[in-house]
């Protein structure tokens, strides 16, 4: 969803799933920041992101990378920003400059998502099993979003389409998901 920022939460899980999101906006700048970026370019190139496009900002103040992800957000730039927490305010001012500018805003996390509003929908990712064509999948568990319920799906990429996109599985979840998301997901 242009104009927004989403939270995503879930560790490693979360770099390949950002990175597939993104494929799909082609043509627009990418603003990519963290602490340690150590992004391979033939495997971006694989998921029809193309490095070209990337403008990366390493930086040890999570401050600086929320700073970043806001100028390009501002400016109709998409962004990613890794990061441990962002305050409501920080939350806040993103969701405003992804507004202004209607570039897509992605706040990845390690561990456990926020309770901001202010961000368009906040999920948390783990890697699946692969799909029968050898498709990476992901259990993608919607904790909140603007007017829908929460719920967990399973979603694979889309190699045949043009970019890959990711789409939705039309199956149940395997059992051996997490004992959190059973309680969750019912």
């Amino acid at each position: 969803m242009r104009g927004a920022v989403h939270d995503i939460a879930g560790g490693d899980a979360t770099l390949g799933f950002a990175v597939v999101c993104l494929a799909g906006t082609l043509g627009v700048p990418i603003v990519w920041t963290g602490g340690r970026l150590d992004l391979y370019p033939p495997g971006l190139a694989w998921c029809a992101l193309d490095p070209a496009r990337l403008i990366l900002a390493e930086t040890p103040h999570e401050y600086e990378r929320l700073g970043a992800l806001e100028i390009a957000l501002r400016g109709g730039m998409h962004g990613v920003a890794v990061v441990e927490t962002v305050s409501r305010l920080a939350a806040r001012r993103l969701s405003l400059a992804a507004r202004s500018g209607g570039g897509i805003g992605l706040v990845l996390r390690q561990r456990s998502a926020g309770d901001s509003t202010a961000f368009a929908a906040r999920w948390r990712i783990s890697a699946a099993r692969s799909g029968p064509d050898g498709a990476a999948r992901w259990c993608a568990e919607l904790l909140y979003a603007r007017g829908r319920p929460p719920g967990v799906f399973l979603v694979e990429v889309d190699r045949h389409a043009s970019p890959p996109a990711l789409v939705m599985v039309p199956q149940r979840l395997p059992a051996s998901r997490p004992a959190a998301w059973r309680q969750r997901a019912g």
